[in-house]
């Protein structure tokens, strides 16, 4: 939701001929990805940041945070990073049903390595070639401009920063998903059905297979921009297969069974927009580094998508639904019943020793995710880093927000005031000076035995 400035000059990179023509540029623009990442939240469905860069206690936070455990009345303390750290699943590219993607075998998060190799092959590209009249193409971006600009209008204005090509295709890309979304959270969502959910993703196959969809109107739109810029199918596939489980699951029973669900809402985006904004090939030189960052764009999409959560569980357990994990109440001593309760106003649960202490727990599980994203941000272009990290501190503070509001996420929405982004903007400043130093050291000791640095410590 928050706005990162990007600065657009790029220069081209070419590529060995056996790779994707993915678009590259020495502009770092990796960053205005994970920006728009955040401002993607507007239309989703609904690391302990206590240690610095070498891992030792920062005097901001509690030694609660930076010890890796939580007291309270949970039955026994419990490690953070045990209960927190992602767990990646083998992942097979989405080729069934959208009903088997709901099986459990299929409810796995792809590795990074599983996505560069999708990023840099052929697979899973768009094999479409638009047959329409430039005045058909321009038409069908028009429509997207429209309704991005009219859904989100932070969104639309940060993507005015982009050149003109890239701006487009993220039109596309967002009226796309704003489409799948409204599916199962729009004025008709009553009446979607999982059929209607296969015949979209159908639709989309065919779409990067060269088929008849997207022929016309604003899918025009979709197959040019993934055709110009060797989209992949698979985050759209797996995003269809999100909104499956909303439209199925209104329970989580275990944190991987959430996982999986914030990286087909949320997570998805950022690798949608990838190739569009491209990767600086400077920070990115092989293998290994393309999957560092790349694992920290998903970090921060998981962030984002469990930090909404947070925020909104009061507004969705009145709608039945309760995304945080059946496992961690029970772990806590507490029952679905009594945010519902709640969340309709009865009884004063936020006040409750165990609330507070599961709130605490969650909380700590974003920070986790947030610190590995923090880290990544020195990897970027260095005119782009501060956008980016400033993008994550004004997300974070709505974790703080909660926090303000004791607890109480059943009733009040946290939100973080103008006057606070101005000073969380300064304290990114500072935190990447302190981000940017701690990996030029480690940098120095990497190239003193003959290594250059891969990646960040978590």
């Amino acid at each position: 939701r928050s706005s990162s400035r990007r600065a657009r000059h790029a220069m081209s990179a070419s590529m060995d001929s056996r790779q994707a023509p993915i678009r590259f540029a020495y502009s770092g623009r990796l960053g205005l990805a994970l920006g728009f990442a955040i401002l993607l939240q507007s239309w989703v469905p609904r690391g302990l940041r206590g240690l610095d860069v070498w891992g030792q206690c920062s005097s901001r936070y509690s030694p609660t945070f930076c010890a890796g455990r939580l007291t309270g009345s949970a039955k026994k303390p419990l490690t953070i990073a045990g209960q927190a750290a992602t767990t990646f699943h083998p992942y097979q590219p989405v080729t069934a049903s959208v009903v088997q993607q709901l099986n459990t075998e299929a409810l796995v998060v792809p590795t990074a390595s599983e996505i560069r190799r999708l990023l840099f092959s052929k697979d899973g590209r768009s094999d479409g070639v638009v047959r329409r009249s430039p005045d058909e193409i321009e038409a069908a971006y028009e429509a997207c401009r429209a309704v991005t600009e009219e859904n989100s209008k932070s969104f639309f204005l940060s993507s005015q920063l982009l050149a003109e090509d890239e701006q487009r295709a993220i039109w596309a890309i967002y009226d796309w998903c704003r489409t799948t979304d409204e599916m199962v959270d729009g004025p008709l969502a009553e009446k979607t059905t999982l059929g209607d959910l296969e015949a979209w993703a159908q639709q989309v196959e065919d779409l990067f297979k060269g088929g008849a969809a997207g022929r016309a109107g604003k899918e025009l739109a979709l197959v040019d921009a993934a055709t110009k810029f060797s989209l992949i199918e698979m985050p759209f596939q797996d995003m269809i297969g999100g909104m499956a489980m909303d439209l199925m699951k209104e329970r989580y029973g275990t944190f991987q069974e959430l996982e999986v669900y914030c990286w087909r809402v949320a997570g998805t985006v950022g690798i949608m927009s990838l190739p569009v904004i491209g990767l600086d090939m400077t920070m990115n030189t092989n293998d290994e580094e393309k999957e560092a960052t790349i694992s920290a764009a998903m970090a921060l999409g998981m962030a984002l998508q469990l930090t909404n959560i947070l925020r909104d569980i009061g507004e969705d357990a009145r709608r039945n639904r309760i995304y945080v994990p059946q496992e961690d109440l029970r772990r806590f001593d507490l029952e679905e019943s009594e945010i519902l309760a709640a969340s309709n106003g009865d009884g004063l649960l936020h006040h409750d020793e165990r609330w507070r202490a599961f709130m605490e727990f969650q909380i700590a599980r974003c920070f986790i995710y947030f610190r590995k994203a923090e880290l990544g941000v020195g990897r970027l272009q260095e005119r782009n880093q501060l956008g980016v990290m400033a993008a994550l501190f004004v997300y974070e503070g709505i974790l703080e927000a909660i926090r303000r509001n004791e607890y109480d996420n059943f009733r009040q929405r946290a939100f973080v005031p103008l006057h606070e982004k101005v000073v969380l903007v300064g304290k990114a400043w500072w935190r990447l000076r302190e981000v940017n130093e701690a990996l030029k050291q480690e940098a120095k000791v990497q190239g003193a035995s003959g290594t250059r640095l891969i990646t960040s410590s978590t």
